[in-house]
């Protein structure tokens, strides 16, 4: 289930660290335990600095605990630059509650959490992630990967940029009482 869409708080007091030789070939691969620390770093930096740019996502961050359980079930990735966790990515087979009337009951894959470090922003490393997670789930067998995300903001163009296309967009209202506009979008996974 995605959270509230921006972030509270200033996020981790603990620096990011970047090595200054790291070769530019990204890779994904699962993360291990003692990374995922450092991923939950990554992304709740990520929600500040969305909420800096005013972008409404992730406006009440996941608790550590949800990372340690998709970690349990094999869910977290990371984009390494040479040994720099440089993103982070959350793949997940599930049916997704707010979506059940649009796309049925059948288990799908999504794309939950996708975060750059703050060193390595700029560089366009959120594509290469997606672009990364997409080739892995192709390996898999799967034919899409869903997300969704608020429908008001920079967000759906983003993805767009990246292959996704929108499905839907409706008022989602989260346990806090607050309603938002969300898109629904879907990135085909053509055999490769």
């Amino acid at each position: 289930m995605q959270p509230e869409p921006a972030c509270q708080g200033n996020g981790p007091s603990t620096a990011i660290h970047m090595k200054t030789d790291t070769p530019l070939r990204p890779s994904l691969r699962g993360l291990r335990d003692d990374e995922v620390g450092y991923a939950y770093e990554i992304y709740l930096q990520a929600c500040a600095w969305l909420k800096g740019k005013g972008v409404r996502q992730w406006l009440t961050p996941k608790p550590r605990a949800t990372f340690d359980e998709r970690q349990e079930r094999g869910e977290n990735f990371g984009l390494f630059l040479g040994s720099d966790l440089a993103a982070i990515v959350t793949l997940s087979l599930e049916v997704h509650e707010h979506w059940r009337g649009e796309l049925g009951g059948e288990g799908r894959w999504w794309l939950h959490t996708l975060a750059v470090a703050p060193g390595f922003r700029g560089r366009r490393l959120g594509g290469e992630a997606v672009a990364a997670a997409a080739s892995l789930l192709r390996s898999k067998g799967a034919l899409e990967l869903l997300l969704d995300c608020g429908a008001d903001g920079i967000l759906p163009g983003y993805y767009g940029r990246l292959g996704f296309h929108a499905l839907a967009n409706k008022a989602i209202t989260y346990p806090s009482g607050n309603t938002y506009p969300i898109a629904l979008m879907r990135l085909a996974l053509a055999p490769g």
